[in-house]
């Protein structure tokens, strides 16, 4: 009979199927940061309910028993620990995926969350577009792990109260009887009811034939009970089935013999759904590698094993380079299908090592072998667990990277990406599993800096460096909120009569401390790191105001030009910016030049096109920086509704002595004038530099031949006295 804990523990996992929404219980004390989460996450489809601390998160919890929750590690009377805690401690909060919001940096407090049970965790500052992302693929697992567990509750009770087979033996005649639900579970003939071991024994492979034989040999000797499990090729289903025999023996007083009385039963379903449960616990559902979990107890294994023998290993930590972009591209299949083929090749690399990752099992007071595991979204991590010096590591790291270079087809699109791997070695670089991973990591990030596409080990070097950038990121969004960057602004010049046509607005930032912080340095930070929209949408704004202000004095009534990311154009968020600087600065549309580089034009020709439309509509103007670095645009120019096109410096920077740069300047004011483009050149220094491209009929220029960029005091001043230093050469 199914218990009223059974059938309430039923009903309670399969509950979550009846709603149409998620519900997510979202505890939190910063009010901001539960709003932005809801908006996201109602968009995403999900239901949510606040806390402000843990106290509330436990009341609203047993209310409303919620599919997922989202807990801060730091709240007021109540902390996040706590409440995770005193949720896991009730019946309805063993199995809640529970996702902990920590720093950074705190690895602590990410240890702490998983030993009180946390399901996963997200550092601060959380990004509102992948949080939903994460969600669902918690419900996923979620929702299979119930399926499971219901699948299983159900069948233990089945066969609590189903004889499926019993069994009789007695030394007196070494004579085994069986039941009809005995029969049927070997296959055996239903009239036949009794035999010998022999007649099972030839139903079982030699190795669980020794396993059975032995059980039963010490059940006699010992008096104890039988209890095994054992892999049966059944004729029936010609299938390999698992049984469970046990028995219990008994002694004849009367003449010493001995009487097994055992039953047996099918536990193949039971089986399977325990090994699902474990291959999702501890497998990837998309690559079906080793997931994080597992990799972290290969990894202690490999640390404690490592410890007795005096040997060393290595971490490979791999991210894999341009993948969200195919995955944006082609879409989140091709993406998994792409992960998918990548794994493979990273086993194949290994495979020598280890041909079996599923089979693997590590034996105690041995060397560890290889594995390769995905820790999620594009991010792998290899451990070479036997003796491996640098050397080897770095073999390794070479033929990784080499066989992931390789073309991939997918889709029906050929495809190719790179990886860039970071390195650690123990002890060397760590002497647990947290600081391994951790040097490993940023190893990579070093190298992903100094160009992708490669290998780096981490050095204490690179760990200052890495810190110093983490630092400068955080100075970065001060500086944002704190209004401590500039604008400078370097004029562009009319070739045809010296006179100022427009402006380009460009940003620097002035640090408190390190001083003048070069652009190359942190733009690509600010891309990076996304706060580019944030940057770009201030530069928009002060860059406008700046104009209107000289237009409202009479100072300059020129186009002003700003440059914008790829990252802003990407997320949509571009034209919305400049229809906000229009309107709060009034600006005359006229009188603003946005700026966009060729590449951001190539993933994705018809998006560019629709979004270079809408900033047209605005009536502003539209130029093709960089021009002649993005190699296949060519074929795309003559629909792209742009005004401009700037040479690129490097290009200009040889002129007029370096004849293949010559040709491509030419060929692309050409091409410009027969498609109504007017051309302007970039980084022109020298007066032979200006002399030759007037000659060849540029329209614009801008470099220090004319100035270079200035403040806004000094550009005014510029503009009142002003004298060109083109004299013959521009006879002006």
């Amino acid at each position: 009979m199914t218990t009223l804990a059974t059938q309430a523990k039923i009903m309670s996992l399969t509950s979550a199927f009846k709603r149409e929404r998620p519900v997510v219980l979202h505890a939190d004390d910063d009010m901001a940061s539960l709003l932005m989460a809801e908006g996201a996450l109602n968009d995403a489809g999900f239901d949510v309910f606040h806390a402000g601390n843990g106290a509330e998160a436990c009341d609203l919890f047993e209310e409303i028993q919620p599919d997922l929750i989202i807990m801060d590690a730091i709240m007021p009377e109540m902390d996040g620990f706590e409440a995770i805690s005193h949720i896991r401690q009730s019946a309805m909060g063993q199995f809640t995926p529970i996702l902990m919001i920590t720093g950074l940096d705190d690895l602590d407090s990410i240890t702490r969350a998983y030993e009180g049970g946390a399901t996963d965790f997200l550092t601060k500052p959380i990004n509102y577009f992948v949080l939903p992302h994460r969600l669902q693929y918690m419900l996923r697992t979620k929702n299979t792990a119930d399926a499971l567990r219901v699948s299983q509750l159900k069948l233990d009770n089945a066969q609590r109260i189903a004889r499926l087979g019993h069994w009789e033996w007695n030394s007196s005649d070494s004579e085994l009887s069986w039941s009809r639900g005995f029969s049927r579970i070997f296959g055996l003939d239903l009239d036949v009811d009794r035999g010998s071991w022999d007649t099972i024994y030839n139903y079982l492979e030699n190795l669980e034939k020794a396993r059975l034989r032995s059980a039963i040999a010490t059940c006699i000797a010992e008096n104890s009970l039988l209890q095994i499990e054992v892999n049966v090729a059944c004729t029936v289903s010609n299938m390999k089935r698992v049984v469970r025999f046990e028995a219990e023996s008994i002694q004849d007083e009367t003449d010493d013999s001995i009487q097994l009385l055992g039953t047996i039963q099918d536990v193949t379903e039971r089986t399977n759904a325990q090994k699902q449960i474990h291959d999702l616990a501890y497998f990837d559902i998309v690559t079906g590698l080793p997931n994080r979990a597992q990799f972290n107890e290969r990894l202690r294994n490999a640390l404690l094993n490592s410890r007795n023998l005096d040997t060393n290993f290595a971490v490979l930590f791999l991210d894999l380079d341009r993948f969200k972009q195919v995955n944006d591209t082609l879409g989140h299949d091709a993406g998994d299908d792409l992960l998918k083929h990548v794994s493979e090749r990273l086993l194949a690399v290994l495979r020598h090592n280890n041909p079996d990752q599923r089979s693997y099992v590590e034996t105690p007071g041995e060397s560890p072998l290889d594995i390769v595991a995905r820790l999620g979204g594009d991010e792998f991590v290899v451990l070479l667990g036997r003796t491996c010096n640098y050397e080897d590591a770095a073999n390794v790291a070479a033929r990784i990277a080499e066989a992931v270079r390789a073309p991939y087809t997918i889709a029906g699109t050929e495809v190719s990406i790179t990886t860039t791997i970071g390195i650690s070695v123990y002890p060397t670089d760590g002497t647990d599993s947290e600081t391994l991973m951790k040097h490993a990591d940023i190893a990579m990030y070093h190298a992903k800096e100094n160009g992708k596409d490669g290998y780096q080990f981490y050095s204490k070097s690179i760990h200052e460096k890495v810190l110093t950038r983490f630092a400068l990121e955080s100075d970065l969004k001060q500086a944002l909120d704190q209004d401590q960057l500039t604008l400078v602004f370097q004029p562009k010049v009319s070739m045809i009569t010296g006179e100022i046509v427009g402006v380009e607005a460009l940003t620097r930032w002035n640090h408190p401390t390190r001083g003048e912080i070069h652009p190359s340095e942190f733009i690509p930070l600010a891309e990076e790191t996304g706060l580019i929209v944030k940057l770009g949408s201030w530069v928009m704004k002060k860059a406008c105001e700046c104009m209107q202000c000289w237009v409202n004095e009479g100072v300059l009534v020129t186009p002003i030009a700003i440059n914008c990311s790829p990252i802003q154009f990407d997320r949509g968020s571009i034209t919305e910016s400049i229809d906000t600087a229009l309107k709060t600065s009034g600006l005359d549309p006229e009188l603003l030049e946005v700026e966009l580089t060729e590449s951001l034009f190539l993933n994705d020709i018809e998006k560019g096109i629709n979004v270079l439309n809408d900033i047209k509509s605005l009536g502003v103007q539209v130029s093709v920086d960089d021009f002649g670095t993005g190699f296949s645009s060519l074929s795309y120019l003559k629909r792209l509704p742009v005004d401009k096109l700037k040479i690129d410096h490097s290009f200009v920077k040889d002129l007029p002595d370096d004849s293949g740069d010559a040709a491509i300047v030419t060929a692309i004011i050409t091409l410009a004038h027969n498609l109504n483009l007017s051309v302007v050149a970039e980084g022109v220094e020298t007066e032979a530099q200006f002399t030759w491209l007037q000659e060849q009929g540029c329209d614009e220029f801008q470099g220090y031949l004319a100035s270079p960029a200035l403040t806004v005091e000094d550009f005014e001043s510029w503009l009142a006295d002003r004298q060109l230093p083109l004299k013959k050469a521009s006879g002006l």
